[in-house]
């Protein structure tokens, strides 16, 4: 049975938006309450619900899905990490230099993960992208000879290739743009409003040629099958 599908706008909502509008607006939506009259840090609390929204969305997606796998759990521990840095590291003393290099670390530990999958544990790494929530896995295999569903590996395995170069582009391009953007050292008035700015512009600067390198891997994946087993994509692929 397939897995069941997120909701991309729910994944967009609590991941993107609503921690961005948050970050940009909610220390001065805190001074309307007057919380520094309990001397209470605003930008802390600020980011602290900012960062509980990501959160939330991990536990539901767990829940929903019923299992768990590594990409979500780095990214779950990059929300984490960014809290951490946003909360504490104005008391800690800590600089910028470790935003920017965690925004950069992320997608490269994910890459080098999967480029160590694939040299090691091959079998778990072509089903990356070759997986029962986009194909009918089941049917594609049912319909190969032995001779052929090694042809399909390689296949997939060549796919999955543009998955690991998407991870290390999106790492390239997240350290280049929290480098521009992160000026503010953790603790100092724009540094909230430049994690905002830097969660909604990274998403969009990085999902584009993210997006078109994966998208190339697949399509290579999918016309691959449709000539070795004969079928029509709308025969194998999930709807």
């Amino acid at each position: 049975m397939p897995r069941k599908r997120e909701n991309p706008i729910f994944n967009i909502l609590l991941n993107i938006v609503i921690p961005a509008v948050i970050l940009r607006n909610g220390s001065d939506w805190l001074n309307y309450i007057e919380t520094n009259a309990l001397n209470i840090n605003n930008d802390s609390i600020t980011f602290l619900i900012a960062i509980l929204f990501p959160c939330i969305y991990f536990v539901h997606d767990l829940k929903q899905k019923k299992d768990i796998n590594f990409i979500a759990i780095i990214g779950f521990i990059n929300v984490l990490l960014t809290g951490g840095i946003g909360i504490f590291g104005g008391e800690l003393g800590l600089s910028k230099n470790w935003l920017i290099i965690k925004e950069g670390s992320l997608p490269l530990i994910i890459g080098l993960i999967l480029w160590g999958i694939s040299k090691y544990k091959r079998a778990i790494f072509n089903s990356v992208l070759l997986n029962d929530i986009i194909f009918d896995t089941d049917k594609i295999r049912n319909s190969l000879s032995d001779n052929k569903k090694s042809t399909l590996d390689n296949l997939s395995y060549n796919a999955g290739a543009y998955l690991i170069i998407g991870f290390f582009t999106s790492s390239i391009i997240q350290f280049i743009l929290a480098s521009q953007i992160i000026t503010s050292n953790p603790g100092e008035p724009n540094f909230n409003k430049e994690v905002s700015t830097m969660t909604w512009v990274s998403y969009v600067a990085v999902f584009l040629p993210t997006v078109l390198i994966v998208g190339r891997g697949l399509l290579k994946l999918i016309n691959g099958i449709e000539n070795l087993t004969g079928m029509e994509k709308e025969d194998f692929l999930r709807t």
